[in-house]
């Protein structure tokens, strides 16, 4: 029999499934509107990129927070959210 007449339970067993570990690192406006920063392969990492966005925001350079091309006004964002993918 190939492989492709096997039915998809006899090649793959859910119980050997690991939950994915990618993050994505995200900032909420208070419009409600969400930018996406980044993404991570795993909280550690997540929470790193997360808070060198946070540390910007606290003490800006003199100018708005460039996320993704775009000049977000600091008193706008409300969270940064990191979120499992």
């Amino acid at each position: 029999m190939a492989l492709l007449e096997h039915p998809v339970e006899a090649r793959f067993d859910r119980a050997d499934w690991q939950p994915s570990e990618l993050r994505r690192v995200l900032i909420r406006l208070a419009d409600g509107e969400l930018v996406q920063v980044g993404t991570a392969p795993n909280r550690e990492s997540a929470m790193t990129l997360a808070r060198s966005v946070i540390a910007e925001i606290r003490q800006p350079s003199g100018e708005w927070p460039l996320i993704n091309d775009r000049l977000l006004r600091p008193d706008a964002i409300v969270s940064v959210d990191v979120l499992r993918t």
